[in-house]
């Protein structure tokens, strides 16, 4: 999956592609939706944009519950498929000093998502940008189905990697980073990847460097946890590298539950509206923070979105 050169202008300034898991995130605190591709979309459509999420459901309480909430977060169903056999996706989250740790059951509906029918809503679609992560790549059903909408589209390629152990290895990770444009990586993930390409570099910053040039990125995001993030980016035979602090108290965080996706989305959304690098770095850490101060991975009310849309105008 070699990436194709990144349009100069994309097909639709609002349409962005979303693929892999939409789960129930089984949190101490109760039951939400989740998965990081639901929590991007999620974003997304808040901040005005028409994500199409790839997905898969079963025939249960669960993926009727999600498919209720995707409508009232304004998230577009056209590319929510229904699996007449496997269960929704479920996640069980461990908190470990405001960490999370999750425990993904196998055999999810979407670890089948069917190919055919997604290349096809991407074409209907002509996405600005497709998002997509590794988790979703654990069966070979899901990859292939990958490979068929990423063949169908041209678009801008950002992958999070979202190393959720066991469901990964050297050659998905590969994978990914051979098809990407634009990655977002944790620091605890960079390191991963350290080990399992066998980089020699240490240091994270030319580590971060040395992973841009091997895949051709246009750029790599870090985040850093309450250090905030940094971002590595090619141009010609030149990198740069940009760091922000972390914004917010840590006193006031209540979990970090898809702050990752947070930061993911704000990315996304720089990738369409054309944000500069060191512009999607700082807003980035900004909104992610935020949401480190509400429980679970996207807030319930539309209103938590305002501040950032009133500062970040051409987001409106």
């Amino acid at each position: 999956m070699t990436p194709p050169p990144a349009p100069h202008r994309p097909p639709s300034a609002r349409r962005v592609a979303v693929f892999g898991e939409a789960l129930v995130d089984e949190l101490p605190s109760g039951a939400r939706p989740g998965g990081a591709p639901l929590n991007v979309a999620a974003h997304a459509a808040a901040f005005g944009l028409s994500p199409l999420l790839l997905t898969r459901l079963g025939p249960d309480p669960a993926g009727l519950t999600l498919r209720a909430a995707m409508t009232s977060r304004g998230i577009p169903v056209e590319g929510v498929q229904s699996d007449p056999t496997f269960p929704t996706g479920r996640a069980v989250v461990t908190l470990r000093g405001g960490i999370p740790r999750f425990e993904i059951p196998a055999g999810a509906a979407f670890d089948a998502i069917d190919g055919a029918a997604a290349a096809r809503a991407v074409r209907e679609a002509r996405p600005a940008v497709v998002a997509f992560g590794t988790l979703a790549l654990r069966e070979p059903a899901s990859r292939e189905a990958l490979r068929e909408v990423l063949d169908a589209s041209p678009a801008v390629r950002l992958v999070d990697l979202n190393l959720r152990a066991p469901w990964y290895d050297g050659a998905v990770v590969t994978r990914a980073l051979s098809a990407a444009h634009v990655v977002k990586a944790s620091d605890e993930e960079l390191d991963e990847l350290r080990r399992l390409l066998c980089l020699t570099l240490r240091e994270p910053e030319a580590l971060a460097a040395d992973v841009v040039r091997r895949f051709r990125l246009k750029a790599l995001y870090v985040t850093r946890g309450a250090r905030g993030a940094a971002v590595s980016w090619r141009s010609g035979d030149v990198v740069h590298r940009a760091e922000a602090d972390a914004a917010g108290s840590h006193d006031e965080v209540v979990d970090t539950v898809g702050a990752g996706d947070a930061f993911t989305a704000v990315v996304l959304l720089g990738l369409v509206r054309h944000w500069t690098a060191e512009e999607s770095l700082r807003r980035g850490v900004e909104f992610a923070a935020a949401v480190t101060r509400i429980a679970g991975a996207t807030p319930e009310e539309p209103s938590f979105y305002a501040p950032f849309l009133a500062q970040w105008p051409e987001a409106s």
